[in-house]
């Protein structure tokens, strides 16, 4: 995989950054589950106790879902009356209960009711589903449509003018073709990158991480032209256990250590925004091919404490 040198990527970077100039760092988020570690669904003293945590390091979070958690409900309540933003979520495809059109039927719903009562005060955007294209569950053109269907619901509140409606996909998927009706649709894109699921070696994780996201940023800058927009990485990290995936590195405290510090702290300093998959580890979910790694990609530990120090 090719790598843009340092000083290539400082003259590549500048001109792709919409949402801050790029003497200024980037913003630091976090994703932010919405079930406990037994698997029951996060209530608002829940998410208030990790607001608390989370706050210590940044205050933007990120949601994936309006329904299957109550969690515009039980989240919203938890954020007023502090500085914390949150990328809400719609899911447009069938997910657990639900059918294809009855879940995005459900989430919009849930958008209706719940934007008006609780106002836009801690609201950064929505996006509409995550790696839907990756999946191959809905092409670009099929998500520009559910993404102006979410806008317009947005747009009808008071408040919501210009609030940025977009969605989040793996860097590569925005890099194809297939996508660029989707970017077009966007206010607000996320692009997700993980180092740790294309095999890397620590030492290669860094650049390979870099530039995944540079070609996605160069894409959708490429495409939007001068139309303006907001860029994130969506989510990226390192577990902190679980097997290798491939030929790459094992997940372990001090590999995610070390890729906060090389990758994450860097591209902050870049001026790239950066949600961090995840806040907290997640043990309710099963192991996968005898690999217990989807538990295991919080930067927190269970009890509040940090597994290494995360300044930048």
């Amino acid at each position: 995989m090719k790598f843009l040198s340092l000083s290539l990527l400082a003259l590549t970077v500048a001109p792709y950054i919409s949402s801050v100039s790029a003497a200024e760092a980037g913003k630091l988020g976090f994703a932010l589950g919405n079930q406990n570690p037994d698997g029951s669904c996060k209530k608002t003293a829940d998410y208030k106790k990790e607001l608390a945590i989370i706050g210590t390091r940044g205050k933007h979070i990120r949601m994936y879902t309006a329904t299957e958690c109550g969690d515009l409900n039980e989240l919203l309540p938890a954020l007023k009356g502090t500085d914390f933003k949150v990328l809400l979520g719609v899911w447009p495809t069938g997910h657990i209960q639900y059918t294809q059109d009855s879940k995005f039927e459900a989430e919009k719903e849930a958008l209706k009711k719940a934007l008006p009562k609780y106002g836009f005060e801690n609201i950064m955007g929505i996006t509409v589903g995550s790696e839907h294209m990756y999946r191959k569950e809905l092409k670009g053109d099929k998500l520009s449509k559910n993404i102006e269907e979410v806008r317009k619901i947005v747009r009808a509140v008071k408040g919501g003018e210009n609030i940025p409606v977009g969605t989040a996909d793996s860097w590569n998927k925005w890099v194809e073709g297939d996508a660029e009706p989707a970017i077009v649709g966007s206010d607000i894109v996320l692009a997700n990158a993980f180092s740790y699921w294309q095999g890397q070696k620590m030492n290669n994780a860094t650049q390979s991480y870099y530039d995944d996201i540079m070609q996605a940023l160069n894409r959708v800058q490429t495409v939007k032209k001068d139309q303006p927009f907001e860029f994130w990485v969506g989510e990226t990290g390192w577990p902190s256990k679980g097997k290798a995936f491939e030929d790459g590195a094992p997940g372990s405290v001090e590999n995610q250590r070390k890729y906060w510090k090389e990758a994450i702290c860097s591209m902050l300093n870049w001026g790239i925004n950066i949600f961090v998959f995840e806040a907290f580890d997640e043990d309710w979910k099963p192991a996968e091919k005898d690999n217990s790694v989807e538990k295991h990609w919080g930067v927190w530990n269970l009890d509040g404490t940090e597994k290494f120090d995360m300044s930048c």
